[in-house]
């Protein structure tokens, strides 16, 4: 059990972004969800990712049947299938070689929400169930994928596509980079995902202080920006007043001697033994809003595991107790930024 787990780890043992056990001070910027359970109710989160390696050990018992809506012909695989794996460590697409990090990168996302504490990588919420869904790979996805990425997450009906048996509760997406302003076909779609009382849940984007991207930028969206351990805004992440939370995200290693100078979030990931074999591991590696959004989608299930009946419209009547302060900056004079804290109001009904 998580709490058993948690009970026996010196504080320094546990991710900084999650809190402190004992008497030692948390990391400014961490969320404070360490001592609080999952509630009875496991809520589905979908991963619109890169893929999920299912055999991590981190993740197990914490994945469901998901699919690959990555279509031919940018689908090495050939089309869309119920195999959610990424793409091989090796795999080309033309003269584009996949990296190690987006083979890994779903993984380590997921993980954030859900990891179950093997190799010391906790999920903000270990009872959330994963919906594995994967959106590119080695070559690019297209918008049409991203469409029915979120409409298949969220429990519609997508052609040619089996139905999800998991309709999502929350959607997670640490993708950024489309549109500067949020295109119609996507902020429809959104809309009808919201009516379902569907959370999502969306990277701001590592623009260096520029203005939100999409999806972060659609109306409904919680999105997400980065801090680092010490509550500052990380220089990658995007800036704009529409930007609805900051959480950690991690950045470069901090000047203070406290257990949370690494400044990177511990990640369930796979690594290059000496051998050059992929072995599972978990790591402090994770570094951008990618990271920060699942530490935020994890908060929501957590709330939602005692309360699964609650919509996006009761998070923001709600969210004012579960926000603090955070350093604001001189660039962005309209911008009040705002991080999590979890206080025995999410056990609330």
């Amino acid at each position: 059990m998580l709490i058993a787990a948690f009970s026996t780890r010196a504080a320094q043992d546990l991710p900084w972004h999650l809190g402190a056990l004992d008497s030692k001070a948390s990391a400014p910027s961490a969320i404070g969800t360490n001592k609080i359970p999952p509630g009875p109710h496991p809520i589905v989160v979908a991963v619109i990712d890169s893929g999920i390696l299912a055999s991590h050990p981190s993740l197990s018992g914490q994945l469901l049947p998901g699919y690959d809506m990555l279509s031919a012909p940018n689908n090495l695989r050939g089309g869309r299938s119920a195999d959610f794996s990424p793409d091989e460590r090796d795999a080309r697409c033309g003269q584009r070689l996949i990296s190690g990090a987006f083979r890994t990168h779903g993984t380590e996302v997921a993980s954030l929400i859900a990891s179950n504490g093997i190799y010391g990588a906790y999920g903000v919420n270990p009872s959330a169930k994963i919906l594995p869904i994967r959106l590119f790979g080695a070559c690019n996805m297209s918008r049409m994928d991203l469409l029915d990425a979120i409409a298949w997450a969220a429990g519609l009906s997508v052609t040619g596509v089996p139905d999800n048996p998991n309709p999502a509760k929350i959607i997670n997406m640490s993708i950024a980079g489309g549109l500067s302003v949020c295109g119609s076909d996507l902020q429809r779609l959104i809309n009808r995902v919201i009516e379902k009382k569907v959370f999502v849940v969306a990277a701001a984007g590592n623009n260096f202080h520029k203005p939100l991207p999409e999806p972060a930028n659609c109306d409904g969206v919680i999105s997400v920006g980065a801090l680092d351990a010490e509550n500052h805004i990380e220089v990658y992440s995007a800036l704009d007043p529409r930007t609805v939370l900051y959480a950690p995200g991690g950045g470069k290693h901090l000047s203070s001697e406290a257990y949370w100078a690494v400044n990177k979030l511990m990640v369930a990931t796979y690594d290059l033994d000496f051998l050059g074999k992929e072995t599972s591991t978990a790591l402090e590696r994770g570094v951008g809003t990618s990271f920060a959004a699942p530490v935020v989608a994890g908060f929501i299930s957590l709330w939602l595991s005692y309360n699964p009946n609650k919509q996006p419209s009761d998070l923001y009547r709600e969210l004012p107790k579960f926000l603090r302060q955070v350093e604001p900056l001189s660039k962005c004079a309209e911008c009040v930024p705002k991080g999590l804290t979890a206080n025995a109001g999410i056990r609330q009904p």
